[in-house]
């Protein structure tokens, strides 16, 4: 996260966080506001799923960490190696949670895309389990799929991009 927008980013990623941890919450339109993100979602829809037991412990001990930055802005400061460490812990963890990756404007990753997690236990004969289905992919497409199965039986299909629309 070298970028001059922290404050910004400590935001965004700390109110994610709470949204993250209450499981009351939900998504908002518009609510994913950050001037510093590369390409802002246009909502967040959380994945229960991926809200493990140590996902949930892992969010609160950070969540507990960030409140004293939370309560003292002036002390989010680039130089501070554990507010970054910890904030990118943060990111990795909200990433999975909501499905997507967060890319902040000076950042040498990615751009924000579209993550897939597919669990199948089995797919049955004559029976399609398809991560993701475009037309055409453009140079702007960011898209990471995991699949996970145990048995595909013969005649079944796994897929992970079918490429009929559009992506990017």
């Amino acid at each position: 996260m070298a970028t001059t927008a922290l404050p910004q980013i400590f935001g965004f990623l700390f109110g994610r966080l709470g949204m993250a941890l209450d499981r009351r919450a939900e998504s908002r339109e518009g609510e994913s506001a950050c001037a510093a993100l590369v390409e802002p979602p246009a909502s967040l829809p959380r994945n229960a799923e991926a809200l493990t037991e140590e996902r949930l412990n892992r969010l609160a001990c950070s969540a507990r960490e960030l409140a004293v930055y939370q309560r003292n802005p002036n002390l989010i400061q680039l130089d501070d190696k554990s507010l970054v460490r910890t904030l990118s812990l943060v990111r990795d963890d909200l990433e999975v949670v909501y499905g997507q990756r967060f890319t902040f404007e000076g950042e040498r990753r990615p751009a924000a895309g579209v993550r897939i997690v597919q669990r199948v236990d089995e797919v049955e004969q004559d029976a399609v389990a398809r991560g993701a289905r475009a037309q055409r992919v453009t140079d702007k497409a960011a898209v990471e799929i995991d699949q996970f199965t145990k048995i595909v039986r013969a005649g079944g299909e796994l897929t992970g991009l079918d490429i009929e629309g559009t992506l990017g």
